[in-house]
């Protein structure tokens, strides 16, 4: 009695024998394939079609490839124009031009800085402004995290960034210092593949680096000065002192 074969069991055959079809060539002659369009055709004209799929799926992967590597070098120029720009203001002028740089430079449908009511300066901006308790209580995960977070996110977290808008549909928040202590980076599009996990945010991220640093030195200024504030004790009142006593 003759055995049946199963159409895994052919399969399985093929796969530990990838040379079958090139030691019996003419059976590519007579085998036919099913396209995509369920019409017949012969395996070496499949194949050809095939190859010519995949290469021109290549073709656009690289030309993908080549049309984000020119974006992205276009960003990074503008970031040194920033660097530039930011180099010879003054540091009371540094987070307005800041403000003004992003927002000619590096397109999004909603932008904002929110950060310590110190750095403000009562600087008369929509783009900058005082951390709120909503947005500390919305971005705890910066706690534990330096990652900014994009795509999709929370009503509630869009709400705390940027208002009470219904069109955004994608987003990016990056934390400005050490667990977010100096505020928050925020860019915001109506278009929901802008601002997405797998997009590149290097650029942008370097934007929350410059003004992370400012933030610092102002810090660190302002720590300065309360150590110079504080009154110096003098030696020779403290060693006549310890004499009376």
């Amino acid at each position: 009695m003759r055995e049946s074969i199963s159409k895994q069991d052919i399969v399985a055959y093929l796969q530990e024998h990838p040379r079958f079809f090139a030691d019996n060539p003419a059976l590519l002659q007579e085998l036919s394939v099913a396209d995509e369009q369920g019409q017949l055709q012969q395996m070496a004209t499949y194949q050809a079609k095939s190859l010519q799929q995949q290469n021109q799926q290549l073709k656009n992967q690289i030309k993908q490839l080549i049309h984000h590597a020119k974006i992205n070098e276009t960003l990074m120029n503008r970031v040194y124009e920033l660097l530039v720009e930011l180099a010879v203001s003054d540091s009371a002028d540094f987070l307005s031009r800041f403000v003004d740089f992003v927002q000619s430079h590096f397109a999004s449908d909603y932008f904002k800085i929110s950060c310590r009511q110190a750095f403000l300066q009562d600087l008369p901006s929509t783009h900058c402004e005082a951390l709120t308790a909503a947005q500390k209580s919305q971005f705890t995960v910066f706690q534990h995290q330096s990652e900014p977070l994009s795509g999709r996110l929370p009503q509630s977290q869009i709400e705390a960034m940027f208002g009470a808008y219904k069109d955004i549909r994608s987003a990016i928040i990056i934390p400005l210092g050490p667990q977010a202590s100096y505020g928050l980076l925020g860019f915001a599009s109506t278009d929901e593949e802008k601002f997405m996990p797998h997009a590149a945010s290097d650029i942008l991220q370097k934007l929350g680096h410059i003004i992370s640093h400012f933030f610092a030195s102002k810090v660190s200024k302002h720590g300065q000065q309360k150590d110079s504030d504080m009154p110096q004790s003098n030696p020779s009142n403290h060693d006549s002192n310890q004499a009376m006593s």
